[in-house]
């Protein structure tokens, strides 16, 4: 006989679970509806976004598939991904509370998927197609080719694109990939769960951790000999993410981008988890005017690591 412990973990697996009414439940989590948007065949609800904290309503979330994206910051998910993140829920947990609130329901489909059946076909084979980066397109990154390797970074020749891998953090295993152009960012496959790892060395453990959002800003990290660096992907960082740092790292540096999306990130990141013991810092922008590591010289992104301070403290 199936215990309840067993019962919930099977549920969970799902991959969309949605709550019956989803603008009581966006205001049971501290989202407030500022407006809504009527389709034809769903209702948008727009809020100001968690994730950055902004007075506009960037953030939409679908009535009909509980899915939702910051048209700023680029904060996007299930309806799931939101309840783990406002409350620091595990998966299990952000599915009963899902469940409390209306009658659970997936509206994409009659039968549940579980998310293994979305990503059986990727396997190392499916990068079979990509090729290390091209010397020149590694110049202009500020990257070195050995980092690229070292990190798992491929090309895609026909499109002119990265190919950024997504990996299960305690196997490695290959989750799929995120694909970056000059402002173009694709995940592959659709619905991939990057907020469930990070990109990096995923086998490292050490002292002093770096969090950056660009997975590239990662690989100019360790070309600059930078240890412990990771991304991401983006402004939006999860729990689960922050649990992984958290178990891997005795401290932190916060290198999140110097723009509004990624400073408020930071400040709710520092806010959240210094008082449950991880050291933080963040990284030293002052002496430049660049929004990220990766467009930093050598020297400048040596100086912005080497001389991470404390909020508290000036900034040098």
């Amino acid at each position: 006989m199936i215990s309840p412990t067993e019962f919930w973990e099977s549920l969970s697996a799902y991959s969309n679970p949605v709550p019956r009414d989803v603008a009581s439940a966006m205001r049971a989590l501290g989202v407030d509806v500022l407006r809504e948007q009527s389709g034809v065949d769903s209702t948008e609800y727009l809020a100001s976004c968690p994730a950055h904290l902004d007075r506009r309503p960037s953030f939409s979330v679908n009535g009909l598939s509980g899915l939702f994206h910051c048209f700023s910051c680029g904060y996007s998910g299930p309806f799931i991904q939101l309840v783990e993140d406002e409350l620091g829920y595990d998966r299990v947990e952000a599915f009963r509370w899902i469940a409390r609130h209306g009658v659970y329901s997936n509206s994409e489909e009659s039968t549940p998927t579980p998310v293994a059946q979305v990503t059986v076909q990727i396997t190392e084979a499916s990068l079979a197609l990509f090729v290390p980066p091209p010397v020149e397109m590694c110049e202009r990154r500020g990257v070195t080719p050995a980092a690229c390797r070292d990190l798992g970074v491929v090309w895609n020749p026909e499109k002119r694109r990265w190919i950024i891998p997504i990996r299960d953090p305690a196997t490695g295993e290959l989750w799929g990939w995120q694909e970056k152009g000059k402002r173009f960012v694709l995940n592959y496959p659709k619905g991939v769960m990057k907020s469930r790892t990070l990109f990096g060395d995923l086998t490292w453990r050490g002292g002093t951790g770096l969090l950056l959002e660009s997975p590239l800003d990662a690989v100019r990290a360790h070309t600059l000999g930078i240890p412990g660096a990771f991304a991401s992907f983006g402004a939006h960082v999860s729990e689960a993410q922050m649990r992984l740092l958290m178990a891997w790292s005795q401290r932190l540096i916060l290198g999140l981008d110097n723009d509004v999306a990624g400073l408020s990130s930071r400040d709710r990141l520092h806010a959240r988890w210094r008082p449950r013991g991880l050291p933080m810092k963040f990284l030293a922008y002052s002496h430049t005017r660049v929004k990220d590591l990766g467009e930093m010289s050598d020297i400048d992104a040596i100086h912005a690591y080497r001389n991470a301070y404390h909020p508290w403290h000036r900034r040098r």
